[in-house]
């Protein structure tokens, strides 16, 4: 039955290929490929050879047709349900730190009114509510040195993508119940719902254990398992270390890339994504030339083969180099980004 299904998909391939007014004999170039198949639109971008294109799009493609029908439907249903600020560490339970000001909190499309802090990226994965508060010590001079900052995301999939969004490869990591980022003076985790930042002011070996502990007595508060998409099982094996996103919106995916070609499938209100880098070859060493591959689920098929047909409406009127088949992927030979 594989067999079947590959050679079916290698034979759609070539067919499209023949409608190509660019040659398929031309294998290298910046490779974009997208087809829809039931709820899922998916892809590659970046890809260097039509090669590898024809691999990657074959396997998840298996991925997506093999996998549980529950995945397309799968709901975050999280165990912690509790306001963040009943989260927040209380006085000495981190040593000798201490609260030095009274928490605070934001809700809803208030968050971060009062600072010049955007809040773009926290509402384009669906914040809820944030708690906040500073630690102080006697032993650094009783003076706030430590901003925890707590936020409900209303799912875990999109406290996961909030979290992935500030990995990047060779990024480092600290267990604290669940993998948390060390990166210029943050610490950021996220489980369950609830996505964890932690700023320390300055740097000190006894601030950094300082925000280690406080994220451990966090973690240990919330009965989730560490926060993970299972969109994830339908991507191909071998992805590159810290290249995995997950995104909500088109807004947030050119956050992420910023690279991307000028037409990309539309996400929908309801629909997810998640993505992650390639190598095309082992001697590859700047991990942001990898390529990308996507997969988009949205809550039906019908969504999902709208969605399909704007964006191949789309690259027909862009008059890029291409015919548009009824049969296999979506193929374009994207102009190089300068």
């Amino acid at each position: 039955m594989k067999c079947k299904t590959r050679c079916s998909f290698q034979l759609g391939m070539i067919l499209f290929c023949g409608l190509l007014l660019i040659s398929c004999g031309e294998e290298h170039g910046n490779w974009t490929a997208v087809q829809q198949e039931g709820t899922y639109i998916y892809g590659v971008w970046h890809s260097n050879t039509l090669k590898r294109v024809e691999l990657v799009m074959q396997e998840v493609y298996e991925n997506i047709t093999s996998a549980s029908p529950a995945l397309a439907t799968a709901q975050d249903i999280g165990q912690t349900n509790i306001s963040p600020e009943l989260l927040l560490p209380g006085d000495g339970e981190i040593l000798d730190w201490v609260q030095s000001r009274r928490p605070s909190t934001y809700e809803g499309k208030t968050l971060y009114r009062d600072r010049a802090e955007a809040p773009d990226l926290f509402y384009a994965y669906g914040f809820q509510r944030q708690a906040e508060v500073e630690y102080q010590t006697p032993r650094f001079g009783s003076k706030p040195l430590i901003l925890l900052e707590i936020f409900d995301m209303g799912t875990p999939e999109n406290a996961f993508g909030i979290y992935n969004f500030h990995i990047y490869p060779q990024v480092k990591f600290e267990w604290v119940g669940s993998k948390a980022i060390l990166s210029g003076g943050y610490l950021r985790f996220s489980k369950g719902k609830y996505f964890i930042q932690i700023e320390g002011y300055e740097f000190a070996t006894g601030i950094r254990e300082a925000m280690v502990l406080l994220a451990k007595n966090i973690a240990a508060q919330i009965k989730e398992p560490a926060s993970e998409s299972p969109m994830l099982t339908l991507l191909p094996s071998n992805k590159m270390s810290g290249s995995v996103k997950l995104f909500r919106s088109n807004w947030a995916l050119r956050q992420i890339y910023s690279t991307l070609p000028v037409n990309v499938p539309e996400l929908s209100d309801t629909a997810i994504g998640v993505s992650a880098r390639y190598r095309d070859n082992p001697d590859l060493k700047n991990w942001m030339e990898a390529q990308i591959v996507f997969i988009i689920r949205f809550p039906d098929a019908a969504a999902a083969a709208s969605a399909y047909t704007l964006y191949r409406d789309s690259v027909m009127e862009a008059a890029l180099p291409l015919e548009v088949g009824t049969t296999g992927p979506i193929l374009v030979n994207e102009p190089l980004t300068p």
